[in-house]
């Protein structure tokens, strides 16, 4: 049920993506202006509460926030349906952000609750299923729905008003997000720390505490959460240029942009993070700090297909590229999760986890989608060039990605024995 509630958080997230030229028709937007909606104006909410998050799933009942969190950002999404301006989409996008913020942090505490130190990776793998099945089906779902309404005269909503054709994609979006949350309410929240066995770690931090905690062990925290943050930046790049790549480049429709670049983004993730434990199951017979190892795979194949993608002349041998780059990214999710559990006291599992995706996320989310078009109109001088702009943005960070989780890989070990030994 939580991977259900992430899968369809990340359809929220990025049902933009497929939406960007229809809202730059109905509110004569830039590229820029497109750009700050598909980042910064979600991030810097998500970023804003990410800490605040971390520390409520630390002390209260994680699966009611996940329940209120849901049933806002699901409304958030609905209410862009009804957005008459550029400005008001973009008050949308932050209350999907600030309510959204509230999810990783008690998902990942309350899994870790949920299951034993052994199971614990597969467990995080299949939460961290969610952003490929997400990404994946907000492109085919974005794709058949954009087709089936964009033609539709507007639709008349009460006191609400008329909608566009395109805006009920958000409408129909916005209230399947709600099934997976009501579910919920039939799931337990479990004891802390009952799966390990070990009262004398369920000890309570002071915030400042947790921070002073954290900034000791800067060797491994810092490089683990800027490197991931680097990985992030192109997970959240590449979805959110591609289809208008596919679009201008290759005049693909929205519709054959969701059948076939978001089958491939489905399957490519979700083959990523089903493979991803079993190499490490495979890595675990010979190294201890295996799920570090695991995550290092990602960006070195996101960089070669990112590569790759630059030579690409063809629709297909542009879409097997950004398939491969999808693998990449996708890959290194599962583990890191994993590996950043196991390396942190139970209660401060929250904090940690929101300190994980507040940098990420600023990163990732504030920066990656804005770096394409500043790449292609300020670089290449040339705002058609998106398909150039994105293989660079993605070799560049994965690169950077690869050396930073290079240097967190010394000092794993090192944590994950700590915590266990209480």
């Amino acid at each position: 049920m939580m991977t259900a509630c992430y899968s369809f958080a990340i359809v929220d997230r990025q049902i933009l993506n497929l939406l960007v030229e229809p809202m730059k028709h109905a509110f004569a937007a830039t590229d820029p202006q497109i750009g700050l909606l598909l980042g910064p104006a979600f991030t810097l909410s998500y970023t804003a509460l990410g800490i605040p998050g971390g520390w409520c799933a630390d002390r209260f009942n994680r699966r009611r926030i996940v329940i209120i969190a849901g049933t806002i950002w699901s409304l958030g999404t609905l209410g862009a349906a009804f957005a008459r301006s550029y400005d008001a989409l973009l008050v949308t996008r932050v209350i999907v952000g600030a309510s959204e913020a509230f999810l990783f942090s008690s998902g990942m505490s309350l899994i870790a609750d949920l299951f034993e130190r052994r199971r614990l990776p597969l467990a995080t793998s299949i939460f961290l299923l969610a952003p490929y099945i997400g990404g994946g089906l907000s492109l085919i779902l974005g794709g058949i729905l954009l087709d089936a309404t964009i033609k539709l005269p507007p639709l008349a909503v009460g006191p609400l008003g008329a909608i566009q054709g395109w805006q009920m994609t958000f409408a129909i979006v916005g209230l399947l997000s709600l099934l997976p949350v009501l579910g919920l309410t039939f799931l337990r929240e479990p004891s802390r720390t009952a799966a390990l066995e070990a009262d004398e770690q369920d000890r309570r931090y002071g915030f400042v505490e947790g921070l002073m905690y954290l900034a000791r062990r800067w060797r491994f925290y810092a490089m683990f959460y800027f490197g991931m943050a680097g990985s992030s930046l192109v997970l959240n790049t590449v979805p959110a240029w591609a289809p208008t790549f596919l679009i201008r480049r290759f005049g693909m429709s929205s519709t054959d942009i969701g059948l076939h670049y978001g089958v491939l983004v489905l399957i490519f993730g979700l083959s990523a993070g089903i493979t991803a434990p079993l190499v490490n199951a495979w890595l675990a017979r010979r190294y201890p700090d295996s799920t570090m190892r695991t995550v290092l795979i990602g960006p070195a194949v996101a960089v070669a297909a990112a590569l790759l993608l630059m030579l690409a002349g063809t629709k297909w041998g542009a879409i097997a590229c950004l398939a491969l780059v999808t693998f990449g990214y996708s890959f290194p999710l599962s583990m890191a999760g994993a590996s950043l559990q196991l390396a942190t006291p139970p209660r401060l599992r929250g904090l940690a986890s929101s300190f994980y995706f507040v940098i990420v996320g600023l990163i990732g989310l504030g920066l990656g989608p804005v770096l394409v078009p500043f790449v292609s109109g300020t670089l290449l001088h040339d705002p058609h060039r998106i398909g150039e702009a994105l293989a660079i943005v993605a070799i560049l960070f994965s690169a950077v990605a690869l050396i930073l989780l290079s240097v967190a890989l010394r000092s794993f070990r090192i944590e994950r024995d700590l915590v266990r030994r209480g």
